[in-house]
């Protein structure tokens, strides 16, 4: 990763308000922060380049907040641990407000510095000082961050950044806004502040389940002839992976993975039976019967389980439940990400990873085999067209061993099937809140951490998501972190296209006009072109197998030579799983 070097020697004294607060991340450990600049924090930012040396961390310059907070929580998908990044003042903050959303319902840590002011109205500028100091600033994004402050001193600078520090890494793991007044970045200070001994300000382990629960739950277990585990948010260990799989085969449960969070478990393990699936009301089959036959369910920090559970039509599934979540501690009444209240036989509000290790440690060695057999189908890919699967089997030959790819993200109609999720980072997952235009900022912090643990990054992004967001690529040209996106181009808001054809058929009115107001056609973006304009390399629109074959191969080329690079793939609405194409009629 590139990062720019001041010149001259720095100012290793700590002489301002801002010159505290760059220190204390550093105490922190963090290596980056992503920003875009702002007078706001204009102290800071000299703290950081003129007395850090831009260096632990190291800037990221972003072209736009939302850009700054994605490449953050992309960090935390990857890594999770928390990223730093600065927004300027209310107007910035408003910006990466979206983005802040999708970290939250993604539970995401993340350490975010902002600035007022001054508060002192006496030392604003005229006017434009004036429109960018709030009263209350971190109310714009209270009710989706775990905890903020806005210190009037020094001292209470460096206790605010501490216990934000410590509650962004705890569970359950969210944002955490600290406000900087303008004045106090900018004031001289008369002495050093007492820096505190962060070995001693570490955040709790997370949560245990209690014993009676504990116990409650192996007995169940013990006893059960069709367990199914549901997989939801978990750690990004190798410990924790094996773990899991340890516990899925003493069972000799189903496993069921959700595309909303990252790879969990080997989706080709025979415990696997079915493909991760986003909604259970939209899964195959298959995984309604297999709940449906369940006698125990164990919820691990599952997405939306009141939806998993009321998947019967005719009454509630027989099986017994054990839940384990401690999303409520995060719940209020302003967002409805809590979604729907699920029911609970066992309801342990603990940590899915340390319910798991203390469920191996009760139950003892041992391995069953799993009571539902697989019924997958083998992917027929048509090599006469361009579709997703063509994609991804594309794609997968390219690289000699594809287990060292991280999916930042895949895109409607990818097929896990085609490529197997073998790995904690085989998968991010998806950016929590559903803010399109987070796909491409999302990607390039995944990047940023995947690039020094030796994984190629690889996003499979939306056309409009990607319109939405594109020039974050910027950041990942401009600070050299490697980075591949294939673009999944129909020229359409597709999903959109869905919606007003369900509207139209239900009103019996004509379901042919769906395409108007959704398609981005008359002109075609030329995304290639535009990343071109980022300092990436832009290659399509691809729009033959032939052609996808040559581009993929050199795009690959590319990321592991460490450079950025979009490919983009023509692919028509209604085949991005080999479904007949659905046509338009042009105006």
């Amino acid at each position: 990763m590139h990062a720019d070097r001041p010149e001259g020697k720095v100012d290793e004294k700590v002489g301002f308000g801002s010159d505290v607060a760059a220190q204390m991340l550093r105490r922190f450990g963090f290596r980056y922060v992503s920003l875009n600049p702002g007078a706001s924090y204009r102290g800071l930012h000299d703290s950081m380049v003129n007395h850090l040396g831009n260096v632990d961390p190291s800037m990221l310059l972003c072209l736009h907040e939302d850009h700054a907070v994605g490449i953050a929580h992309g960090y935390a998908k990857a890594t999770g641990e928390p990223m730093a990044c600065v927004l300027h003042s209310n107007v910035g903050l408003m910006h990466g407000a979206m983005a802040l959303y999708n970290a939250f319902c993604d539970r995401a840590p993340m350490f975010v510095l902002g600035a007022t002011g001054p508060v002192d109205a006496s030392q604003r500028r005229p006017w434009i000082d004036w429109i960018h100091t709030s009263a209350d600033q971190a109310s714009i994004v209270r009710d989706f961050i775990k905890w903020d402050n806005q210190p009037s001193s020094a001292d209470s600078l460096v206790e605010a950044m501490a216990r934000a520090n410590i509650m962004t890494r705890s569970e359950p793991k969210a944002p955490v806004y600290i406000c900087l007044d303008a004045g106090l970045q900018e004031s001289s200070l008369d002495k050093t502040p007492e820096w505190p001994d962060l070995e001693r300000m570490k955040a709790p382990a997370p949560a245990r389940a209690a014993k009676a629960d504990l116990d409650a739950a192996v007995a169940l277990l013990k006893d059960a002839k069709r367990p199914v585990v549901l997989l939801g948010r978990t750690d990004w260990t190798d410990a924790g992976w094996a773990a899991r799989i340890a516990l899925v085969e003493r069972l000799g449960a189903v496993v069921f993975t959700d595309l909303k969070n990252r790879s969990s478990f080997p989706t080709d393990h025979p415990a696997h039976v079915a493909a991760p699936f986003n909604q259970v009301g939209r899964a195959p089959k298959r995984i309604v019967e297999i709940l449906e036959k369940a006698d125990v369910i164990l919820a691990l920090e599952w997405t939306d389980l009141a939806s998993a559970l009321r998947i019967k039509k005719d009454g509630q599934l027989e099986a017994k439940v054990i839940s384990t979540s401690m999303d409520q501690y995060l719940h209020n009444g302003a967002h409805a990400n809590y979604q729907a209240l699920p029911f609970a036989d066992i309801n342990m509000a603990a940590n899915s990873d340390s319910v798991i290790a203390d469920l191996n440690d009760a139950l003892g060695a041992g391995k069953k085999d799993c009571w539902a057999k697989a019924e997958r189908k083998a992917v027929q890919v048509d090599p006469s067209r361009v579709t997703m699967d063509q994609l991804a089997v594309s794609l997968r030959a390219a690289f000699e061993d594809p287990d060292k790819v991280s999916l930042a993200a895949i895109c409607r109609g990818w097929t896990a099937d085609l490529w197997p999720f073998r790995h904690p980072r085989a998968y991010l997952g998806k950016d929590g809140g559903g803010g399109i235009g987070s796909g491409p900022a999302l990607s390039v912090g995944a990047a940023l951490a995947n690039h020094t643990e030796g994984l190629h990054t690889v996003a499979i992004l939306g056309d409009g998501d990607f319109a939405m967001g594109g020039h974050a690529i910027w950041t990942a040209a401009r600070h050299r972190i490697p980075l591949l996106v294939l673009l999944n181009n129909n020229r359409s808001y597709f999903n959109d296209e869905l919606h007003q054809e369900t509207m139209a058929v239900r009103r019996e009115r004509p379901p042919q006009n769906r395409w108007i107001g959704q398609v981005m056609r008359d002109p075609d973006l030329d995304f290639a072109k535009f990343v071109e304009a980022q300092g990436a390399v832009g290659i399509g629109p691809v729009k033959t197998p032939a052609d996808l074959d040559a581009a993929i191969k050199r795009g690959v080329e590319i990321l592991k030579n460490g450079g950025v690079c979009l490919i983009d793939v023509h692919i028509e609405p209604g085949e991005e799983r080999g479904a007949a194409s659905t046509g338009h009629r042009a105006t």
